[in-house]
């Protein structure tokens, strides 16, 4: 069993992760999805994604290391676009920062 901690869903089964814009430098980008990626795909790579598990087309779950930065197209769990500088985790049931929260529910 592998659930997403973002959408919840159960990444085993090939399913897209949600597709809420990701925020980077106070900028709203849109994901970028399995096979749209700014690199030609090899013709014999899978049809879903071979870390998290999406299918071709949809929103790679967080964390993935196939997921392309928006920002900078760089890797995106290893480019530091997606550090956020306020954050300070304080063991929520979650498993996230407090401010990670409030942004997801849109409070902040």
């Amino acid at each position: 069993m592998a659930i997403c901690s973002h959408c919840g869903g159960e990444m085993t089964d090939g399913i897209s992760c949600l597709t809420d814009p990701i925020v980077i430098g106070g900028k709203a980008y849109v994901p970028i999805r399995w096979g749209q990626e700014p690199r030609p795909r090899h013709r014999y790579e899978p049809e879903d994604c071979r870390d998290c598990g999406t299918p071709l087309g949809g929103v790679h779950h967080p964390g993935c290391c196939i997921e392309r930065c928006p920002a900078c197209h760089g890797q995106a769990i290893s480019c530091g676009c997606l550090a956020d500088p306020e954050c300070a985790y304080e063991g929520t049931r979650a498993g996230r920062c407090r401010a990670h929260v409030l942004r997801r529910v849109g409070w902040r």
